[in-house]
């Protein structure tokens, strides 16, 4: 059974372009809601190695590299 963020990561990821990063947005939201750092950070890079197209693999990339800093 997938992840629940995983399901809004994907919604957020349709919405997302190169220049706007909609998964990093949804990725903040969570965290300000009080979720785990470590686990929003897990579901972003499991998402990321699934992911076959470039420039989707590429936003989710950098949302996951932006979101490990925390």
């Amino acid at each position: 059974m997938a992840h629940p963020f995983e399901k809004m990561f994907d919604k957020a990821l349709k919405k997302s372009t190169l220049e706007y990063n909609e998964v990093l947005i949804e990725a903040e939201k969570l965290k300000a809601k009080g979720y785990r750092v470590e686990e929003i950070a897990t579901v972003l890079t499991k998402l990321h190695k699934s992911l076959i197209d470039k420039t989707e693999a590429e936003i989710v990339g950098e949302a996951a590299e932006e979101f490990s800093r925390y």
